[in-house]
């Protein structure tokens, strides 16, 4: 008898959906410029995110590694998490996951 892996999933109550709020975010909020990404961000009661790319940057598999290791990053911390409504724009490939998660210990609580 196999054994099935236990599969632990983000909520979706930590997505970011609304798409005015989103623009606001880009344009009004405050930024964190680092080397391969920017994180925009907002003061709020909760923590919700978004992932974006720049057009053509990778390839899908790539991009969905990428999108797959943030949230992963953000369900292993999310109850220390600031309290933040941020997107996470990827500008350039991360050399490597321990990079990216450096630069995503911005959202951590210290």
């Amino acid at each position: 008898m196999a054994i099935s892996p236990i599969r632990f999933k983000l909520r979706d109550s930590f997505k970011l959906k609304d798409k005015g709020y989103i623009n606001y975010i880009f344009n009004k909020g405050s930024k964190k410029l680092q080397k391969s990404s920017i994180i925009f961000y907002t003061e709020s009661e909760r923590f919700k995110f978004l992932i974006s790319f720049k057009k053509r940057l990778l390839n899908s598999a790539r991009r969905n590694k990428l999108k797959r290791q943030i949230k992963e990053f953000i369900r292993l911390n999310q109850y220390n998490l600031k309290k933040i409504d941020c997107t996470i724009l990827i500008a350039r490939h991360p050399s490597s996951k321990r990079q990216l998660s450096n630069e995503l210990e911005f959202l951590l609580i210290k």
